[in-house]
């Protein structure tokens, strides 16, 4: 009885923990799997490199594309200002 109520745990816990299919996240994390796995297939130099630019999570991508939005819409309001 023990044992089903951890495995129902860990189960549901496991669930959680993942973004849900289909979503922009996941699509992002599935895309990172297949770089990473492109990226293990290199020689040892480039992979590591490779990796690196790999390491960023959903979040950090998120950021990058909002303060990327910023500064393009920064210049337009600056020029509506003048």
């Amino acid at each position: 009885m023990r044992f089903a109520i951890v495995v129902l745990l860990v189960v549901l816990q496991s669930a959680c923990a993942y973004s849900q299919r289909g979503s922009d996240e996941w699509w992002f994390d599935k895309m990172q799997r297949d770089h990473r796995s492109q990226c293990n297939q290199l020689p040892a130099q480039v992979k590591a490199q490779c990796l690196e630019r790999q390491a960023g999570s959903y979040q950090d991508y998120l950021k990058q594309q909002k303060s990327a939005q910023q500064q393009a819409t920064a210049p337009a309001s600056e020029l509506k200002s003048q």
